[in-house]
């Protein structure tokens, strides 16, 4: 029995352009997602560690819009932004205070995690130490 190498090149070749078609192809989707999300929404294509006031303005607006439709949609990964003006001193309270802190790190947390998730997802670098 020969060995018939032309065929089994063939066919390997065949099984590498499969993958890479269907991974050209994911690829693809993804990014279209990705897009139709910051065109939804533009803050998440921020880069800056602060928001711009645009930025800003266009996150508040929205969450606005979400309140009057009746709420924001269950697929948000966001935590909902608050509408409430500044509270008088007089209601502030040092535990109010921590309680609010502790709740600044953990949502901090959850999005260190979502995005070691996304990046171990998309197959990215490791972070630089010290970096978000």
């Amino acid at each position: 029995m020969a060995l018939d190498l032309g065929r089994w090149f063939r066919y390997a070749q065949a099984k590498l352009n499969d993958a890479v078609r269907s991974g050209n192809a994911e690829l693809d989707r993804r990014e279209a997602e990705r897009e139709v999300e910051l065109a939804d929404r533009p803050w998440l294509g921020a880069d800056d560690e602060v928001p711009t006031f645009d930025e800003a303005r266009a996150r508040i607006e929205r969450t606005a819009e979400d309140a009057a439709r009746g709420g924001a949609p269950e697929d948000r990964d966001d935590p909902p932004a608050t509408l409430e003006g500044p509270r008088p001193p007089s209601s502030g309270t040092d535990a109010e205070v921590a309680a609010a802190r502790l709740e600044l790190e953990r949502r901090g947390e959850e999005a260190r995690a979502r995005l070691d998730a996304i990046r171990a997802e998309l197959d990215g670098d490791p972070p630089a130490p010290g970096s978000p």
